[in-house]
């Protein structure tokens, strides 16, 4: 689970799961109200779990049935949302993507 890097403040899962959908780049800590914001790593991990279920999808012209890929595809973000609370580390500064 996230922990504000300033206060040490171990956020739960749903108020990690409800900051990850505000879609903002800095986070703020209920704890002490700093502003936190999504590590460059993890940043990076959830991007390669998104394109790896992406990778699924040419499996298609190989004959795989479009109901089995499709449902694969909705399983797999569904799970990658879910863990996404799990994933996240925080840090005190907006680092670059690159």
């Amino acid at each position: 689970m996230p922990t504000c890097q300033q206060c040490g403040y171990k956020w739960g899962w749903i108020e990690a799961f409800l900051k990850m959908f505000s879609f903002k780049k800095r986070l703020r800590c209920s704890s002490c109200d700093s502003s936190q914001y999504v590590s460059k790593k993890t940043r990076m991990l959830l991007s390669l779990f998104i394109f790896i279920s992406l990778l699924i999808v040419p499996l298609i012209s190989y004959g795989v049935p479009k109901g089995y890929v499709l449902a694969f595809e909705i399983a797999a973000y569904a799970l990658v949302i879910i863990m996404m609370p799990f994933i996240y580390k925080l840090s005190n500064k907006d680092e670059p993507m690159w």
